[in-house]
């Protein structure tokens, strides 16, 4: 059963003891933790909500397990996914960098709903208005994942783009993140995927360089994803590329309530 009115997902949203939302589904707990993504000057200009997912033993289960495991209902992943969105925006909007964009993962399967379901009236708009968050500063990142349908994505995409979210690509090189998918999407930011790095640090420079000639001819801005040493960071620095994510840079961590950071 997909949860569908917020008093569904209010019965499943608590604060832990350090204040920030957390949430249960069944036998998961789901928490927050915010990756920072930097400009060319090192300034923080937004930061990527991810999921961390916890079993009853409170081990820890691998998001992309999850999301990708044939065996799990699609109203469970979808409503993991509605969760998650749920509690991450609720800690954005309590911490010190609301006022950065915000990078929220969507299955494209849940953008794809979202709009079928119609955008305007939606949860995540009213929660939205509720958390006091700008459109404008919330970034949709369609994951890696196949979509149901090419043209049913990009039109959401639209939808979304109409009411002023971004929209990212995200794994630009993997999976379904093609150049077929930049193209009908038409995303405002294209994400680079780690392994385009780890190539072009290694000689083989041509799919990275693919990925930036692309942005560039779609107009769209770039984040290289998963810079781990100085080495590389100057290398990416060299293409001027626009943002950039990576643990030599910052590690995903949670964020906590501003009245928790004051000293």
């Amino acid at each position: 059963m997909l949860l569908t009115d917020k008093h569904q997902f209010s019965q499943r949203i608590r604060l832990d003891r350090s204040g920030c939302c957390i949430a249960t589904y069944k036998h998961l707990t789901l928490k927050s933790v915010f990756q920072p993504i930097f400009n060319i000057r090192n300034e923080i200009i937004g930061m990527e909500a991810l999921v961390r997912l916890f079993d009853q033993n409170d081990e820890p289960i691998p998001p992309n397990l999850f999301f990708q495991n044939d065996e799990i209902s699609l109203a469970d992943q979808l409503n993991v996914d509605r969760l998650s969105r749920a509690i991450h925006l609720r800690n954005f909007s309590m911490s010190l960098y609301n006022n950065r964009l915000i990078f929220l993962n969507f299955l494209p399967i849940s953008s794809e709903r979202l709009a079928a379901e119609g955008l305007k009236s939606s949860l995540l708009m009213s929660r939205l208005k509720a958390l006091q968050i700008d459109n404008k500063r919330v970034v949709v990142e369609l994951v890696e994942l196949t979509a149901f349908s090419a043209r049913t994505l990009a039109s959401a995409a639209r939808q979304l783009s109409n009411e002023d979210f971004l929209i990212a690509i995200d794994d630009f090189g993997c999976k379904e993140s093609s150049p077929e998918r930049v193209k009908q999407v038409k995303p405002n930011i294209l994400k680079l995927d780690r392994q385009l790095l780890l190539e072009y640090m290694e000689g083989n420079q041509r799919p990275l360089l693919s990925g930036l000639e692309l942005a560039e001819q779609s107009g769209a801005k770039t984040v290289i994803e998963g810079v781990e040493t100085e080495k590389q960071l100057v290398a990416m620095k060299a293409l001027k590329i626009d943002f950039y994510q990576g643990y030599h840079l910052a590690m995903p961590t949670a964020l906590l309530p501003r009245l928790q950071q004051v000293v």
